[in-house]
């Protein structure tokens, strides 16, 4: 068994479709209709689109991880990625430090960026 994607529940599919497209810089496979699928390497994103969103109290956060997060993080901000937290050192194991930065996609669904580092 293997996660094959995860849906995201967007009310403006054109502006939901344009932030992680073009702002996250994720490769749209198909758009079309109610639904999108970008391509979030090995994990799909899929974005479908409803009338209002329903409540959600779940506190999901959708985790990219990347070779090298300071760049990552850079290109996203100069992509108009709006942080809401900067990248940060989160935890470490001893000779790395995991560094991490979050957002919110267009509808309030959480993002964010991680990458391992050696420690100084």
């Amino acid at each position: 068994m293997r996660i094959a994607r995860i849906i995201l529940r967007v009310t403006d599919m054109e502006r939901s479709l344009a932030f992680w497209s073009q702002e996250v810089g994720l490769e749209v496979e198909f758009a079309g209709g109610e639904f999108a699928f970008l391509d979030g390497g090995g994990v799909q994103l899929a974005l479908n689109r409803v009338g209002q969103l329903p409540r959600d109290e779940t506190m999901t956060e959708i985790v990219f991880e990347v070779d090298d997060v300071a760049t990552a993080y850079s290109a996203l901000v100069d992509r108009g990625v709006d942080f809401e937290v900067e990248l940060r050192p989160v935890t470490s194991d001893g000779e790395r430090e995991l560094l991490a930065a979050h957002f919110y996609d267009p509808d309030g669904h959480v993002a964010s960026i991680t990458g391992w580092v050696e420690q100084a």
